[in-house]
């Protein structure tokens, strides 16, 4: 009894690793996508097509949000539009709390999608902070602009932290010193933002930068 007790909860929470992950995203998924859709709440009784169908129509609250995200886009190249985002951040730059939960999730999301995001573009493994100790970093720019006299020139890599990987630390490290490591850009974010917890799938080897 107690062994087939252990091998009901082992394919229990087998199960479960296996079920939370795809539940949790679909329950995210379907969230999002139903407060979107309940965006045609804020248009005016006149403007709603079940005034005059007598029915909703699924999805159009979905419609409309993307329309209103890409209207707030184009205002965004205006002035007066990023006069209006600097005046409200002048507002939550007053609000301790807020403001730190504004700026750490603005700094995410503008390092994974925005256009900084796109000079991540290589994964490199660095000796930091001495010999003998690796860390995962990101190459930022292959040329080189400054050389120590004498010795060979040095590479930009950026330095992410733990858990929040938008904060860093920017070294110039010998082109000798950094190896290439065969994983994508988004792997690297999931590995240092988990401390090593969500790891990708197979061994890796870190070869010389070419």
């Amino acid at each position: 009894m107690n062994r087939f007790l252990n091998h009901l909860k082992s394919a229990f929470f087998a199960g479960a690793l296996v079920l939370a992950p795809l539940g949790i995203t679909a329950w995210v998924f379907f969230a999002l996508v139903g407060l979107a859709d309940n965006s045609i709440e804020f248009l005016p009784a006149s403007l709603r097509p079940e005034t005059y169908l007598g029915f909703g129509i699924p999805g159009l609250g979905v419609l409309l949000t993307l329309v209103g995200v890409a209207l707030v886009g184009l205002a965004m190249r205006m002035y007066a539009g990023r006069r209006v985002v600097e005046l409200y951040e002048a507002m939550l730059a007053r609000v301790p709390v807020l403001n730190a939960v504004y700026q750490g999730l603005k700094q995410l999301i503008e390092t994974l999608f925005g256009k900084q995001g796109n000079h991540f573009r290589e994964v490199v493994l660095i000796e930091y902070p001495r010999r003998g100790i690796h860390c995962m970093a990101f190459l930022t720019n292959k040329e080189s602009y400054i050389e120590v006299e004498g010795e060979e020139a040095l590479i930009s890599v950026f330095l992410p932290t733990t858990p929040n990987p938008t904060s860093g630390f920017y070294l110039l490290v010998p082109r000798s010193d950094i190896r290439h490591v065969d994983i994508s850009v988004e792997e690297a974010f999931k590995l240092i933002m988990s401390a090593g917890i969500v790891t990708p799938e197979g061994m890796h080897t870190a070869k010389p930068l070419a």
